[in-house]
């Protein structure tokens, strides 16, 4: 599915189409400060999200 718009809000209109249970997402963050520095999108995606939001770290 391709989607255009802020990547926030598209990822959120298409969860509650959807209607999803979650929201599963890859983030750069490393280390025991992982939140501070959660891209805008993903920081976005949580704050505002109305379903639980599982981030996983990307892997070097």
């Amino acid at each position: 599915m391709v989607k255009h718009g802020h990547p926030a809000a598209v990822i959120l209109q298409v969860a509650d189409q959807l209607h999803a249970d979650v929201i599963v997402m890859g983030t750069h963050g490393k280390g025991a400060l992982e939140y501070t520095f959660l891209g805008s999108v993903a920081k976005r995606v949580v704050r505002k999200s109305r379903v639980p939001v599982l981030l996983v770290p990307l892997l070097d």
